[in-house]
């Protein structure tokens, strides 16, 4: 006779059967679980590690089923050698486990076992509540204390000492919770609520202990409970609150406030600002990149009130909405550091880096600038930083991001000035979108980061990441639409030919203010490589306001780009009558080859007075060994240092500082003195942002190649692509120097970066014909 087939022995194990029933007990036993897990605050492993058991179980139901069905097993039941069906046998069991095996799988060992794993669970998560102090009905951690998470719940004060106190017990939960309402992104559980539930949990007792109090705060379904007293000694009243998370019952901080009773509401103002300060420590999720809370130095619960409100839009990008609720803060406190530090900010957003109004605001901010924490003052210093083009600032932070890894705020000011000061900080484009991912990853719902997301993007061709940026940004802030240069900018930059059209037909729409953060953000100064589509940039706006300035931009592009004739033409056409741009023409004549000498002869004819042709008629005095009219170029610049210092503004001093500094070491290097001229350049150098820096660092390129330090030279040379002129210039000299000392890979670089730039140059000009050659000779 065959053996039975698997099917029918499945059928024999009546597997099906026991399966069925098997999954309704689990569905029972899981309706339990879930039941007291709520029913006693149970930790929330509980009904995973359940389900985890349960499944184990139905292997050992299904195994007790096949062993069962087995003729063998049926036969040694009756003779005694097994237990039976439905027996425990535990010292046959014991037996089999000392003898290295399992023990015979029985109904009743099956039962018994699921019963002890179940008894254990419960066991363990009571024991690890008793513990850790964790939510259960054994502590004050009241149920239901997660129905709100945002929720406050102020329950009455005790009151002792003298005086007639006691309206102040219950007076307390009307006052904060209509002081606390709001601010924060929080909310305040209806004083009528907490009553209710007080009433309920704690009765008519007058001072019930800390666990009837935060069960009573826990069942109004709020996350906080504010608990207090109010003491009074004598002429003196004093309150106190301490915070709770109702989460675990953990306490987050107290505070107090002393005074004399006829200054209770003052008092109660000050504690709420004090409970706030306690309740965002806690959080922090609403404040974002205002972590520290004892940066939120005021007394006025009106500007701390309006300043969180600012907050909860800037966040969201909702510029003007944050400004007018900054402004409040401001009217209330006039020294409110913050709120002057964010409205400028948000000014800046409005209207771009150069805005006027956002640089003003800066520095008031900074005139309060003591009333911060030291980690939140170089914030606010930094992003002064921005509008004075100073780099006194970027050691500053990039010494905070080490110290505060985990502080996203100090990452993107990092981000915004590699931004806007540019290689002066000594930054690559990397270095920034790295920066920059650090701030989103800490923070990654603040919608403002994302602008400089899409921009970073832009700058390395990366379309795709700016588009996602660009989608991630209206998930956070659906009500503040991107400003429309960003699209315009990705489709200039990234796009096919259509979409570039349709770029360049977009801004001929742009209003003024839109245009400024067209420039601000794509402009010249910021730029990548792609001249052309900076060019258009530049064109827009010369048809948009017809301004002759925007020329010489267009003037400084044409010489990037190797169009040294258009350049030359754009000069002579666009000359007012009576006024002389001698620095641009100077570095025409400095910066090319071939340029006519009368472009350095209109340095020789600027007046030496203060103004950007200063420097120009110092550079040339020095080339031409005029030591008089540079003396006199120098008495101009050191006396205006001295006034602007004078007047407090340290912008322009360290501007006429270091362009004087700079002027005194080119004068060394070009008098034969080399060594001590790359001294006194090195001390001038990263001061200020902009053309008395970069030119500080073409004098020590030159000075550290006629010393023969020519990977010096290179360095040097390779950062003078912060100026909007001389990048050409700078990948010219770096491709030539690098094939001198034998870097094959880093000419080859260079000069396949100085064609990109060069892809419209004109046909004759004598160094696109020399980068195709070398880079034909060394393979690219």
């Amino acid at each position: 006779m065959s053996p039975p087939s698997l099917l029918q022995r499945l059928k024999q194990a009546r597997v099906v059967q026991v399966l069925l029933v098997y999954l309704g007990a689990t569905w029972v036993v899981l309706q339990i679980v879930s039941t007291l897990v709520d029913l006693l605050s149970l930790p929330g492993w509980v009904g995973p590690v359940a389900v985890v058991l349960m499944g184990i179980g139905l292997v050992v139901v299904t195994a007790t089923a096949w062993v069962q069905s087995l003729p063998s097993t049926t036969a040694k039941e009756e003779a005694g050698e097994l237990p039976t069906d439905w027996q425990v046998a535990p010292a046959q069991a014991l037996a089999s486990l000392k003898a290295g095996r399992l023990p015979h799988l029985t109904w009743g060992r099956a039962i018994l076992g699921g019963f002890m794993a179940l008894s254990l669970l419960f066991g363990g998560a009571g024991i690890y509540v008793v513990a850790t102090g964790g939510r259960s009905f054994l502590g004050p951690e009241a149920a239901g204390a997660s129905a709100a998470a945002d929720g406050i719940a102020v329950v009455p004060f005790n009151v002792t000492g003298s005086g007639d106190l006691d309206v102040w017990r219950e007076g307390m939960v009307d006052l904060l919770s209509t002081n606390l309402d709001g601010m924060g992104g929080y909310r305040t559980i209806d004083s009528r609520t907490v009553m209710a539930r007080w009433r309920e949990v704690v009765g008519s007792e007058a001072a019930p202990d800390l666990d009837a109090s935060l069960r009573a705060a826990g069942r109004t379904g709020a996350r906080y409970a504010v608990v207090g007293g109010v003491v009074g000694v004598g002429s003196s009243l004093r309150l106190v609150a301490s915070v709770y998370d109702l989460a675990d019952g953990s306490e987050i901080g107290s505070g107090q406030v002393e005074g004399t009773p006829d200054q209770i509401l003052a008092l109660v103002d000050d504690l709420s600002l004090e409970t706030m300060r306690l309740l965002l420590a806690g959080s922090g999720e609403e404040l974002g990149s205002t972590r520290n809370l004892a940066d939120l130095t005021t007394h006025s619960l009106d500007a701390l009130r309006a300043y969180l409100e600012g907050e909860h839009h800037y966040r969201r990008a909702e510029f003007p909405q944050a400004v007018e609720a900054y402004e409040r803060a401001i009217e209330a406190d006039s020294a409110f550091a913050l709120a002057h530090y964010r409205i400028s900010d948000a000014y800046g957003w409005l209207e771009s880096i150069n805005s006027e109004r956002a640089a003003a605001l800066s520095a008031r901010a900074v005139a309060n600038i003591d009333r911060l924490t030291p980690r939140n003052a170089v914030i606010v210093g930094a992003s002064d930083a921005l509008y004075t083009r100073s780099l006194e600032y970027v050691d500053p932070l990039e010494a905070a991001v080490t110290k505060y890894p985990d502080d996203p705020e100090a990452w993107f000011m990092l981000t915004e000035s590699y931004i806007h000061l540019g290689e002066a900080t000594g930054s690559t484009l990397e270095d920034a979108r790295t920066a920059l991912g650090r701030a989103v990853a800490l923070d990654p719902s603040f919608a403002p980061y994302y602008h400089h997301v899409v921009d970073l993007a832009v700058f390395a061709g990366d379309r795709d990441a700016a588009l996602q940026a660009v989608q991630r940004y209206g998930e956070l802030a659906p009500d503040a639409p991107m400003q429309p240069n960003v699209s315009i900018g990705i489709d200039l930059f990234t796009g096919s030919a259509e979409e570039r059209a349709r770029a360049v037909e977009a801004m001929r729409g742009l209003d003024e203010r839109e245009m400024s953060l067209l420039w601000g953000t794509f402009g010249p100064g910021n730029a990548p490589d792609d001249l052309a589509s900076v060019r258009r940039i530049v064109e827009a706006f010369k048809d948009h306001n017809g301004d002759p300035g925007w020329s010489f931009a267009l003037f400084r592009n044409a010489v990037n780009a190797g169009q040294w004739k258009r350049a030359e033409a754009i000069l002579n056409d666009s000359l007012p009558p009576g006024e002389v741009y001698a620095l641009d023409a100077y570095r025409l004549w400095r910066f090319t080859e071939g340029a006519d000498e009368r472009y350095r002869d209109m340095a020789r004819g600027v007046a030496l007075e203060w103004g950007w042709n200063l420097p120009t008629a110092g550079i040339v005095a020095v080339e031409d060994g005029d030591q008089s009219r540079l003396a006199a170029v120098l008495a101009v610049l050191d006396g205006r240092a001295s006034e602007a210092r004078d007047r407090g503004n340290e912008g322009e001093a360290a501007f006429a500082e270091t362009m004087a500094a700079g002027l005194r070491g080119y004068r060394d290097l070009k008098t034969g003195n080399a060594a001590r001229a790359r001294t006194s350049l090195e001390q001038a150098q990263g001061r200020v942002t902009g053309v008395p820096d970069n030119l500080i660092r073409l004098w020590l390129a030159e000075a550290n190649e006629e010393l023969g330090r020519t990977r010096e030279a290179i360095r040097w040379y390779g950062l003078l692509r912060s100026d909007a002129l001389t990048t050409s210039f700078s990948r010219y000299k770096v491709a030539k120097l690098a094939q001198e000392v034998g870097d094959p890979t880093l000419a080859r670089e260079a000069w396949e970066a100085f064609l990109v730039n060069y892809a419209e140059a004109e046909p004759d000009n004598p160094r696109l014909a020399e980068a195709r050659a070398a880079l034909a000779s060394l393979g690219g």
